[in-house]
């Protein structure tokens, strides 16, 4: 699904109230489907709320876009901080978007799926007035930093039925079994350089509904190092999040030439996604299941099926099994936190002599005095049988520096993050290294893949 959005050209000067006509429910502003953008203003910006109409039908999926940050700066904090709220005809909250889930802008966008027939409520507000409790300075960007207070939204309907988009799927019932499986197509961009993200809008029609999902990794245009599928919700669920009733509990991923047990398998309402190594040509099912319990009034889920290129391949499996061997060779890149990076797409292969671990060297050529090194990694949250999965950052030698600080292991529910922990004073070799190790794999799930990233970073700067 792609959509284009204007930046709407700042005419307010921040310098009190603004009489926009649409403060409440009873003033709302009719806003039409598929406009190229509303233009609307925040001010004052720790109060305004300005209320939009549109009239929708039950299971119609419904996209909301809200743009008031710059395309070149999409978290500047001296523009307003877009929240997008989802009322029904009542007034009730329904859903709710301040931030999207990339992280990539403040700009509030909401995808979801309209319970009911009727006329719906959409309030656009800056941060600082719709979470009064996380207000500047608590969480929201300082209002008295703000420049322009205008923004534009969108409106989009999705008609499924008569889209002619390969990126656009909707579930067609009954889909409970590998027979029945509907195709997750893959829609090339326009330049043919890679592909779109594929949307699937499906629902859960009884207490025990399974639904089940196709596809093919497409082998060209090639990608770098491995090629993963991408299997994430758009979520979270519930009034504050994307409006649906229930939680996917499970999402399973199996070679269709096997079905005995899963390549990949997820519990979402934990915080996982699925982010692993495929074959191109290779056809996959995914199974796709809700928790116990009775059916609520809009149980919908939003499934995204991406094709992406894996971090560089760990590439001495023989020989990286001890800190006296440790595999070098990573290349660097700058990160966010203006610092330098290395990331990692290893394997913990089950073997006859024991538990895998792996040990990579990490330099120290690009890094200043008062710099600190983080460590994430995933397996499990994503999708794989790795199980416990943990990481330990050595001395250069291979000698502990505190296992208490610099060591972290990954749960379902717990990410493996160490994070901004100090590095030695003249570490041998002016290098560190990272130990990967992880405990009983699953018996039901047979990937044995994780990915880490190395980050070493400058001390912040206020």
């Amino acid at each position: 699904m792609t959509t284009t959005t204007g930046l709407v050209t700042s005419t307010s000067t921040g310098s009190g109230d603004v009489d926009d006509g649409n403060d409440s429910i009873d003033e709302a502003e009719e806003i039409p489907a598929g406009n190229n953008g509303l233009s609307g203003t925040l001010e004052p910006l720790e109060e305004d709320a300005d209320y939009y109409r549109f009239t929708g039908t039950k299971g119609l999926p419904v996209y909301l876009i809200s743009d008031a940050k710059p395309s070149d700066a999409e978290r500047d904090p001296t523009f307003p901080d877009t929240v997008i709220t989802l009322l029904d005809a009542e007034g009730n909250q329904i859903a709710q978007n301040d931030d999207p889930v990339d992280g990539l802008t403040n700009d509030g966008e909401l995808l979801t799926v309209l319970p009911a027939d009727g006329e719906y409520f959409v309030v656009i507000q800056d941060c600082n007035a719709a979470f009064p409790e996380i207000a500047f300075p608590n969480g929201c960007f300082n209002p008295a930093e703000v420049v322009s207070f205008d923004y534009s939204l969108q409106f989009l309907p999705i008609n499924l039925a008569a889209s002619d988009t390969d990126s656009l799927v909707g579930e067609t019932e009954p889909n409970d079994d590998a027979e029945q499986a509907v195709p997750m197509p893959y829609q090339l961009t326009a330049n043919e350089s890679a592909y779109y993200t594929t949307f699937v809008f499906g629902s859960f029609a009884s207490e025990t509904d399974v639904d089940v999902y196709s596809f093919t990794p497409p082998a060209t245009p090639e990608v770098d190092n491995a090629q993963l599928a991408e299997l994430t919700l758009s979520g979270p669920s519930g009034s504050e999040g994307n409006g649906s009733t229930v939680d996917v509990s499970e999402i399973a991923v199996f070679n269709a030439t096997d079905l005995t047990s899963a390549y990949a398998k997820v519990d979402p309402s934990k915080g996982g996604d699925i982010a692993v190594p495929v074959e191109a040509g290779q056809e996959y099912l995914v199974f796709v299941k809700r928790p116990a319990g009775a059916v609520g009034k809009n149980d919908f889920y939003i499934l995204l099926n991406n094709r992406a290129s894996s971090e560089p391949l760990e590439a001495e499996e023989l020989t990286n099994g001890d800190v006296t061997t440790p595999e070098g060779g990573l290349v660097s890149f700058p990160n966010g936190g203006g610092g330098v990076s290395f990331a990692i797409e290893g394997k913990l292969a089950d073997t006859e002599e024991g538990a895998d671990v792996d040990v990579y060297e990490v330099p120290l050529d690009d890094v200043e005095a008062g710099w600190t090194i983080s460590v994430i990694c995933g397996a499990q949250r994503h999708g794989s049988g790795v199980r416990e999965l943990s990481a330990e950052v050595l001395n250069g030698d291979g000698t502990p520096i505190d296992a208490t600080t610099h060591s972290g292991t990954e749960t379902e529910a717990e990410a493996l993050f160490i994070d901004k922990v100090a590095i030695p004073e003249a570490p041998e070799g002016n290098r560190l290294l990272v130990k990967v190790s992880a405990g009983t794999p699953a018996t039901d799930v047979t990937s044995r893949g994780y990915n880490c990233l190395f980050a070493y970073l400058p001390p912040a700067t206020d």
